[in-house]
């Protein structure tokens, strides 16, 4: 081997940073999509304690406020996290990333619905039974 061919070998370019435009595009989708289960939570930290005051008479000590806040929180957390540790990283990690965020977002937002709905069963046999 020549010295010329031998220097060439040595030395790489230097690695691309990869572009911010399909970054931003896939966060605003993903940020879209996010937004359905943060705004189910929404209404329900809103609209949950007012029903079962009106619809059984319980105060607000009675009613789930983790399971509301964690509602609200678990999107905007998963979402921000997400972006967050992907942003120096390509468009499809990124992606894949928020992909996954969101379907955790959802299965926690169907589990939370479930022990909602759990407490509501009980306010139900409570005010039916007198107790």
């Amino acid at each position: 081997m020549s010295d010329e061919t031998k220097g060439t070998d040595e030395t790489e370019a230097p690695a691309r940073k990869p572009s911010i435009i399909p970054r931003v595009v896939v966060a605003i989708a993903a940020g879209a999509l996010y937004t359905y289960p943060f705004w189910i939570a929404l209404g329900n930290f809103i609209n949950l304690p007012l029903y079962y005051l009106d619809q059984f008479g319980v105060t607000s000590d009675k009613v789930p406020w983790a399971l509301l806040v964690a509602g609200v929180a678990l999107p905007v957390v998963i979402f921000a996290g997400s972006v967050i540790m992907t942003w120096r990283r390509g468009a499809g990690s990124m992606a894949l990333v928020l992909t996954t965020g969101f379907a955790v977002v959802n299965a926690l937002a169907l589990t939370i619905l479930a022990f909602e709905k759990e407490t509501e069963l009980r306010l139900v046999i409570d005010f039916l039974t007198g107790a």
